[in-house]
């Protein structure tokens, strides 16, 4: 295996970590704090994640302005260093105050994670741009199902927090493979603006800020649907645990479906047009699953949804990378956007549940997703004509 193949290979599976740690034991931490540390009241939880959520939102862009000092590389290891030490400390907590501090802790480490995804677009350069972005979600959601799977037999474990000092000796083998392996890996370079790029201070404050609107929507819209959906399909399909789980997971297993059509349909010129009918389907298959009573509807809307929520969400970065002279800040500045988006989609998931009913977080996000279309439309693919896109065509041709 060649050295860029080695690096690329190790950067890929920092990413299937730090997905797969962070999904395996989220869905089970009213159980975790219940058996750990003897709290059964279930603010508490929500009160955990809140502030988990706030410290990424914080922490990630200071990660993405550090790049533009220092190696990517160099950070990571900071990161992997920090993480293995408050894991341990995680371990070792005797109480939820002496948790919560290590897991804030623990995350301004992780955060420099956010790091490997532009550095992996920066390496492979225009022509793989799609690929790369089609293999992220590929891995992403492949460790989304295998971190649910396994969470469940995590919180069986007699003594649970034993996991954490594990995750720690994890951090330090994968410190010591990327020591090893992305010695010559650099991530600095020279940045050459061209007319595709955002090239000027204030363009690039316009598109940071409208496409950090439409990634927060985005993932407002996409989050909102969680919390409650296993208690849905439950209540109003009266499905089984094990039922309601699987249809839970059908959207991961699509995206991972959707790869070898992300590879194959995005050029620059086609992802707004993408972009846009893949968030209309998807808007109309959250609708659909909202107000349906039939398990096959429920279950096609699933599918849909599925496949082409990886379709828009690749697209929306795509358009990111392509429109951005500066992956790691942009991207980072992104990424703040789309946590507080995952900060706020568990509130407005409740006020819409007890203000309606359970089916109401589906149906709210369809709307989202249909106004975050039109959003996009008038402010970032404004400028985006048919007369262009064939101008480009022949340009690259």
């Amino acid at each position: 295996m060649s050295s860029f193949k080695t690096t690329q290979t190790v950067l890929f599976f920092l990413i299937f970590y730090f997905v797969y740690a962070d999904v395996a034991l989220s869905p089970f931490y009213p159980q975790f704090f219940n058996k750990v540390f003897g709290i059964e009241d279930l603010e508490y939880t929500a009160f955990y994640i809140f502030i988990a959520r706030l410290t990424v939102v914080v922490a990630v862009p200071i990660w993405g302005l550090l790049s533009k000092y220092f190696e990517v590389k160099h950070l990571l290891y900071v990161g992997q260093w920090v993480s293995a030490v408050m894991l341990v400390g995680m371990a070792g907590s005797q109480d939820t105050q002496q948790f919560l501090l290590f897991t804030i802790l623990l995350l301004i480490g992780k955060s420099s994670f956010f790091l490997v995804y532009p550095l992996l677009i920066e390496l492979n350069g225009e022509g793989k741009r799609s690929a790369v972005v089609g293999a992220y979600h590929m891995i992403f959601h492949g460790a989304i199902i295998l971190g649910t799977l396994s969470g469940a037999w995590i919180i069986r474990l007699d003594d649970p927090l034993l996991l954490f000092y594990g995750l720690a000796g994890v951090e330090v083998i994968l410190w010591l493979i990327c020591f090893l392996t992305l010695r010559k890996l650099s991530s600095r370079k020279k940045i050459v603006l061209d007319r595709e790029s955002v090239h000027s201070t204030s363009k690039q404050v316009y598109f940071v800020f409208w496409i950090g609107l439409i990634i927060f929507a985005f993932h407002t819209a996409n989050n909102m649907i969680r919390p409650y959906f296993t208690t849905y399909t439950i209540n109003d399909f009266q499905l089984s645990i094990v039922e309601s789980s699987i249809l839970f997971m059908v959207p991961s297993a699509m995206a991972m479906i959707a790869y070898p059509v992300i590879r194959k349909v995005y050029s620059q010129e086609k992802v707004p047009f993408v972009f846009a009918i893949a968030l209309g389907v998807l808007s109309i298959s959250l609708i659909l699953q909202g107000v349906t009573n039939s398990f096959i509807v429920l279950s096609i809307g699933r599918v849909f949804y599925g496949f082409f929520l990886a379709i828009s969400q690749s697209a929306l970065e795509l358009y990111l990378f392509n429109k951005s002279s500066n992956h790691m800040q942009v991207y980072t500045m992104a990424s703040s956007f789309q946590n507080a988006g995952l900060l706020f989609a568990p509130l407005l998931a409740s006020m819409s549940v007890m203000s309606y009913n359970l089916a109401a977080p589906l149906i709210f996000a369809g709307a989202i997703c249909l106004l975050t279309l039109i959003v996009a439309r008038l402010t970032l693919f404004k400028d985006t004509k048919p007369q262009d896109q064939k101008t480009d065509v022949k340009e690259v041709g």
